[in-house]
C-alpha cells in the first residue's frame, strides 16, 4: 500500500506504545481479562485479503471481531504487545510488509469506544448524567473472545463487577455470540459503578436500552401545511423579515396584520415565508418529529428586509417605527444577522435592541447567525479555531438568542442528531455573556451545505415545501413557544396579577432549556447554550418527580435577600440530607450604558441555593452555598476567570448541580446578592430579578411535586400556579 520505511515502523510502534498505556492502566482493576485494541486500516486495505493477519499471528494476538469497516479487533496483553513492537521493529518478509503497509495505525479500545457516539466527547461524569436523564436501563455488550474459557470468564468477573456495586441486572441470551446484559439506572449507579462498567475491558458497547414503538407502514412522510383557521385568541409573534408572500392561501389566515416597508422586486417574500411557516406549523411540516413544538402563533407581518440584506441604520429605523403601532405584541422574531461580534464590546444594533426592549416591553428572539465559509465545522470540534462567533445583534443582552442543532443524520452529514448544527454560530458574546441562550431546530448539512432529507422542511411561495437549514428556522420555532408562555402567564383569574415581562418569560425558556438538556461542560454551552428547551407546556408545568418555584424580587444595593426555610420534600431527603439535582436559573434587566464598552452591563446580580447556620458576624445566620459551591471556577478570584467562567455581569445566570451522595442542613434557603461596577450611581428604582428553582428526584420519585405544594401551604407561603390552562392544538 505504500514503502515500508523506518520511519513509518517507528511511527506505528508509537501507536502501539500509546494504545499498550490505556490497556495497562485499565487492566489494573481486572488484570486477568485481556484488553482490546483497534488496527485501524487504510482506506485501500479494507478488503479481506489485505489484511494484517500474518502480523496479528506472529504476534499471537487472536482476532475479536471488527469495529467500523477499517477496524480490526484483537485480544492483547503485555505480551503481545511488545511481541508486536518485535515484529514491527525486526521482521522484513513480503507477507509482513504488506501487512505493515495496510495499517495506519492502532488504537486501544477505550472508554471512549465503548460509550454511544453521542457521549463519547462528555467527560465520564456528564456522559453518566446525560444516561441517567434517559430513565432507561443500561445495555452492555460484551466481547466474544475465540477462546471459550476466556469469553466465560469475562463473563463472570462482569458480574462480580456489577454483584460488587450492588447494581440490578438481567441478561438477555443471543443465538449467536455472549449475552445482552441489561443494568437498572438506580441509586446504585454511581459514578465509581459506572467508570468501572465503561473500563471494564470485557465490554465492547455501552448504550440506553433502545425503546421500540408501534408503528404503521414504513412510507415516507410528505411535508404539508397541517393547521387550520387560527383561533382568533392565539398570541400573536411579530415576524420582521423579508414579508410573507401575500398570495399564499395557507398562511393567509394566520397573517393578523401586516406593515410593509419593502415591496417586490426588492423581496421576493421566500425567506420571510419560511420563517412565518414555522410559528404556524412547524411540526405539521416535518412529520410531527417530536422535536418541533405544538405552538402556533398568528402573525404579525413586518416586511422590512430587502431580499439581498439592508443596511443597519434602515432597519434599526423601520423596528424603531414598527414596534409602537402595536404595542399589544411583546415577541419579535429577527431570524437576521449582520457580522461577528467583537470580544469586548456589545454592537450598535444589539444595544439597539436592548434599549427598544426597555422602552417597549418586547422580547426579541434573535438567530445566533450561520456560518457558511470553509473549513466546515463537525463536532466534537477538532480545535480549529474558527470565525464563527454569533453575529450581531445576537449579542443584544435583553434578547433571547438562539443556537440550531439537528434532529436527523445522514451518512454524510457533518454532524449527528442532537449535535449544534454545522453552520451555528457559537458564544460566548462579548465580555464572555454567555450566548447563545438556548437552541431549536434547525436542520442538518453535509460539506457542501445541502439538507436534502436532513433538513427543516418550510413552506415557500407557490406552496411548496423546500428542505434547508439555519439558525433562521429554529429562531420563529422558539418565537412561537416564547409568544405561548407569555399569554398562558398573562391570562385572568389569579388571586394575584403576575406582571409578565420579557425578563420572565426569557427565565422561563431558559429555565426549560435546562431542565430538558443534560449538563454540559462550559466549552459545549458555547454551542448550545442552555440547551433545547422543552413544549411550550413543559415551560410553565413541573413533572410529578419535580418542584419548581419562580421568585419575582426586587432588589437595591447594600441589600441581601434571602428566601429561607425552604420547603424540601421530604422525598428529597434521605438520612437528613438533601439527595436531588438542584436547577437554577436567574435573569434580570440591569442598567446598561452603552458608552462604556466592556462594562457595558452595570449591575451584577449573585444567585446562591445552600444551608443557613448560626455563626454570621453581626450575629445573624451565615451562608453556606451549594449550587454554585464556594470555590469553583469563576466564583473566586481574579475578576478575569469571574467573567469568562463565572457569567460575571452576566445578566443570565444558570446552575446546577447533582447530590448524588447526599449533602446535610438542617435550614436550607435561598440568597441574592448585588454588586454596581465602580463610578456607577445607586440605583434609583430597584432591580427586579426572576429566579426559577427546581428540585428534582434522581429516582423519578413520583411524590416531590406534591410534597413540595403542601409545604407552601404549611408554611404559608404567598403562592400561586403559574399556568392556568392547558391548550390542546387542532390539527388536520
Amino acid at each position: 500500500m505504500v514503502p515500508v520505511t523506518e520511519k513509518l515502523r517507528q511511527k506505528l510502534q508509537v501507536s502501539v506504545d500509546n494504545a499498550f498505556d490505556v490497556i495497562a492502566a485499565e487492566a489494573q482493576a481486572v488484570p486477568d481479562v485481556p484488553g482490546v485494541m483497534v488496527i485501524r486500516l487504510r482506506t485501500a486495505a479494507v478488503a479481506k485479503s489485505h489484511r494484517p493477519l500474518d502480523l496479528i499471528s506472529e504476534a499471537n494476538m487472536p482476532q475479536a471481531g471488527h469495529g467500523e469497516i477499517n477496524e480490526m479487533l484483537v485480544a492483547v496483553d503485555p505480551v503481545s504487545l511488545a511481541q508486536l513492537k518485535t515484529v514491527i521493529a525486526q521482521r522484513n518478509t513480503k507477507a509482513i510488509r504488506a501487512n505493515l503497509s495496510a495499517v495506519e495505525e492502532f488504537e486501544a479500545w477505550d472508554a471512549q469506544h465503548r460509550l454511544p457516539g453521542n457521549l463519547r466527547q462528555l467527560p465520564l461524569p456528564e456522559a453518566l448524567q446525560a444516561l441517567q436523564n434517559l430513565n432507561r436501563r443500561l445495555m452492555i455488550r460484551v466481547f466474544s473472545h475465540q477462546s471459550e474459557a476466556m469469553t466465560s470468564l469475562v463473563l463472570e468477573r462482569l458480574k462480580q463487577l456489577f454483584r460488587y456495586h450492588g447494581l440490578t441486572f438481567s441478561s438477555i441470551a443471543q443465538r449467536i455470540g455472549s449475552p445482552l446484559f441489561l443494568v437498572e439506572m438506580n441509586d446504585a449507579m454511581t459514578q465509581l459503578a459506572f467508570t468501572a462498567i465503561v473500563q471494564f475491558q470485557g465490554v465492547r458497547k455501552i448504550m440506553p436500552e433502545p425503546r421500540i414503538l408501534p408503528t404503521a407502514a414504513a412510507v415516507p412522510v410528505l411535508p404539508r401545511f397541517t393547521a387550520v383557521p387560527p383561533a382568533p385568541d392565539l398570541p400573536i409573534v411579530a415576524v420582521f423579515d423579508s414579508g410573507i408572500d401575500p398570495r399564499s392561501a395557507p398562511m393567509a389566515p394566520w397573517v393578523a396584520s401586516r406593515d410593509p416597508y419593502v415591496l417586490p422586486p426588492d423581496t421576493d417574500y421566500v425567506h420571510g415565508t419560511a420563517v412565518g411557516s414555522l410559528i404556524v406549523d412547524s411540526s405539521g411540516m416535518n412529520g410531527s418529529h417530536p422535536y418541533f413544538p405544538l405552538a402556533a402563533c398568528r402573525i404579525h407581518d413586518v416586511c422590512a428586509l430587502e431580499v439581498n440584506g439592508a443596511p443597519q441604520s434602515d432597519l434599526i429605523l423601520r423596528l424603531r417605527e414598527a414596534i409602537p403601532k402595536h404595542p399589544e405584541i411583546k415577541v419579535w422574531n429577527l431570524s437576521l444577522g449582520g457580522a461577528e461580534i467583537a470580544d469586548d464590546e456589545f454592537s450598535d444594533f444589539g444595544r439597539e435592541l436592548d434599549s427598544l426592549s426597555d422602552a417597549h416591553g418586547v422580547l426579541f428572539i434573535v438567530a445566533a447567525g450561520n456560518y457558511v465559509h470553509t473549513p466546515r465545522r463537525g463536532w466534537p470540534t477538532n480545535g480549529t479555531l474558527l470565525s464563527d462567533r454569533i453575529s450581531s445583534p445576537g449579542d443584544s443582552v435583553r434578547a433571547l438568542t438562539i443556537g440550531a442543532v439537528t434532529h436527523r443524520e445522514s451518512a454524510a452529514s457533518l454532524v449527528r442528531t442532537d449535535e449544534p448544527a454545522p453552520y451555528s454560530r457559537r458564544g460566548p458574546g462579548p465580555v464572555f455573556t454567555p450566548k447563545p441562550d438556548i437552541v431549536h431546530v434547525g436542520g442538518n448539512a453535509d460539506a457542501n451545505m445541502d439538507s436534502a432529507g436532513i433538513g427543516v422542511h418550510v413552506l415557500a411561495p407557490g406552496v411548496q415545501f423546500p428542505c434547508g437549514c439555519g439558525t433562521s428556522y429554529a429562531s420563529p420555532i422558539a418565537a412561537a413557544m416564547a409568544a405561548r408562555t407569555w399569554q398562558a402567564l398573562a391570562l385572568p383569574g389569579r388571586p394575584y396579577d403576575v406582571a409578565v415581562s420579557p425578563t420572565m418569560v426569557k427565565a422561563l425558556m431558559i429555565h426549560s432549556a435546562q431542565l430538558n438538556s443534560p449538563e454540559r461542560t462550559a466549552f459545549d454551552r458555547r454551542y448550545y447554550g442552555a440547551g433545547l428547551p422543552g413544549d411550550p407546556g413543559a415551560v410553565l408545568y413541573d413533572s410529578d418527580s419535580s418542584f419548581t418555584t419562580l421568585f419575582e424580587l426586587d432588589i437595591v444595593d447594600t441589600m441581601k435577600w434571602r428566601k429561607t426555610p425552604y420547603p424540601i420534600p421530604p422525598s428529597l431527603l434521605h438520612e437528613g440530607k438533601l439527595r436531588a439535582e438542584v436547577i437554577i436559573t436567574a435573569v434580570y434587566a440591569p442598567p446598561l450604558n452603552p458608552s462604556a464598552g466592556a462594562e457595558y452591563v452595570r449591575f451584577n446580580v449573585d444567585v446562591g441555593f445552600g444551608t443557613f447556620s448560626p455563626g454570621a458576624k453581626d450575629g445573624g445566620l451565615a451562608f453556606h452555598g451549594c449550587v454554585p459551591v464556594e470555590g469553583e471556577l469563576g466564583t473566586t478570584g481574579f475578576e478575569e476567570a469571574q467573567v469568562e467562567h463565572g457569567g460575571k455581569w452576566s445578566p443570565v445566570k444558570i446552575y446546577r448541580r447533582r447530590f448524588s451522595k447526599g449533602v446535610a442542613g438542617q435550614m436550607w434557603g435561598l440568597q441574592a446578592t448585588i454588586l454596581r461596577r465602580a463610578f456607577e450611581p445607586p440605583l434609583a428604582q430597584p432591580l427586579r430579578v426572576v429566579i426559577a428553582v427546581t428540585l428534582r428526584s434522581l429516582d423519578g420519585n413520583p411524590n416531590v411535586y406534591e410534597e413540595g405544594r403542601r409545604l407552601l401551604a404549611a408554611e404559608n407561603w404567598i403562592s400561586q400556579d403559574l399556568a392556568q390552562r392547558i391548550d390542546v392544538p387542532v390539527r388536520v
